[in-house]
This record gives structure tokens, sequence and C-alpha cells, in this order.
């Protein structure tokens, strides 16, 4: 039986997938404009490198909130029927595609 609290522990756990959707957000905006206020200070035109990085990460922290929301649902799906699965493979995936998001981003300062 599913007691309340497997509910509470699974919204806890979407929440904290938004908070750290918004940090990486709020970091991507950070990088973005930082980058664009030191290019008007040097008077260069265009967008650069890390103005790319920080809008990479903007999309990065939307996507893990949206990943959040994603296993939320189904883990209420899965109390609610009483199927409860571990989500390894889905969790791994999604890992590997962060890490290679990241990667991709630290080469564009390079």
């Amino acid at each position: 039986m599913v007691s309340p609290s497997d509910h509470m522990a699974n919204e806890r756990t979407f929440l904290a997938w938004v908070r750290t959707g918004i940090a990486l957000i709020g970091f991507g905006f950070v990088i973005a404009k930082f980058a664009l206020f030191l290019q008007i200070l040097k008077g260069v035109k265009g967008v650069g490198q890390s103005v790319l990085f920080g809008e990479g990460m903007i999309v990065l922290g939307a996507a893990v909130i949206v990943y959040g929301l994603l296993i939320y649902h189904l883990t209420e799906r899965d109390l609610e029927n009483n199927t409860y699965r571990s989500r390894h493979v889905l969790n791994s995936v999604f890992a590997a595609v962060v890490l290679i998001v990241a990667v991709s981003l630290a080469l564009l300062v390079i």
C-alpha cells in the first residue's frame, strides 16, 4: 500500500529537479549577460562563444526541468498502480546526454 509520504517524497524529488534546472538557467543568464557586457566594454560586434555557452546552459536547465516533470508523472502513475519500477536506464541515458552537452559546451570555451 502506498502511503502519503511516498507521494510527498516524489514531490520533493521533483522540486529538487526544478531547483537544479532553475540554477542552471540562472547560471546561463549570468554567463550570457556577462559576456555581452564584456563585448560592449571592448566594442566587439557579434555573439561570442560565451554567449553560446550561456544559452546552452539555459537550454540544459529547461531540459532538466522537463525531465524532472516526466519522471515525476511516471513515478506518480507507478505509485498509484502499486507497480513502482526503477528508472535506472532512463536516468543513465539522461545523465549521458547531460554529460555530452556539458563537454560540448566546455569545448566551445576552449
